[in-house]
């Protein structure tokens, strides 16, 4: 498992990461307290909001996982 922290912005941002995260045959998690959801969930990732720190989860070897990191690299903090 390989974990970032990431930062959505807005609205925009949540659809663009969500979008990129569907792209994954692997699964991505996101850890905000307590919670985690699945972060090619638009309604889990909207439903928590936006603007605030998130530890992302990717389930998958590094060589798969750089092309998706490299992929949302402006949301990793």
């Amino acid at each position: 498992m390989i974990s970032r922290n990431i930062f959505l912005s807005d609205v925009d941002d949540v659809m663009e990461f969500v979008h990129q995260t569907e792209k994954c045959s692997y699964d991505v998690d996101i850890s905000i307290g307590d919670s985690v959801i699945n972060a090619k969930s638009i309604m889990g990732m909207l439903s928590k909001g936006f603007r605030r720190m998130m530890q992302m989860n990717i389930h998958a070897e590094k060589a798969k996982a750089d092309e998706f990191l490299e992929r949302i690299g402006r949301f990793c903090v």
